[in-house]
């Protein structure tokens, strides 16, 4: 028996600042393999500085290169909260994408964001905060209204950043065994 999920996002998903090029969505096929004595497999399909109407762009093409992906992790926003984006237009790109996914026979993990703090943290724009707030709160919201999973990573411990923003590998590991947790709580 085996499992392909696919993982879409940004840096955060493409493990962004990780020493061995190492990043969630490895952990993730490993954690799950490992646990359940079969084969899982990841595929990271992270691009550092995306937001979502970048992910629109390129979604429907990057699933359709994995039909046996039944289920995609999304984790997206930081940037769309962090270029300032229009939060009205980063929810109709999230929704766009959204559709694709529906549209696909995808089922959809939607992940919360962390957002920026810890040592190492830009000073500025700390006012990206309070985009990343109102995201996890459009998130919620469209996980209930879809019926999608939401697995929450807003609680990221602090000493899992290694810039303020990027993941440590320890931090990626506990991302991993989130979505990990919430792929096994849904079979």
């Amino acid at each position: 028996m085996y499992g392909v999920i696919a993982c879409q996002g940004d840096s955060l998903t493409y493990g962004s600042r990780d020493p061995d090029g190492m990043s969630y969505p490895l952990y993730l096929g490993r954690i799950l393999s490992q646990k359940h004595s079969q084969t899982w497999v990841t595929t990271n399909f992270g691009v550092p500085g995306e937001c979502w109407s970048d992910l629109w762009r390129r979604n429907y093409h990057e699933l359709l290169s994995v039909p046996e992906a039944g289920e995609v992790c999304l984790w997206m926003g930081t940037n769309d909260a962090w270029k300032d984006r229009s939060f009205e237009q980063s929810a109709i790109a999230c929704e766009a994408v959204l559709d694709q996914c529906r549209a696909l026979g995808r089922f959809v993990y939607l992940a919360t964001l962390p957002g920026k703090r810890g040592f190492g943290a830009p000073r500025e724009p700390w006012t990206m905060n309070d985009g990343i707030a109102k995201l996890n709160d459009l998130y919620r919201k469209i996980a209930e209204r879809r019926k999608l999973v939401i697995v929450d990573l807003e609680e990221l411990p602090v000493e899992h950043f290694c810039d303020g923003i990027h993941l440590t590998q320890a931090g990626n590991k506990w991302v991993a065994e989130k979505f990990a947790g919430a792929i096994e709580a849904r079979r």
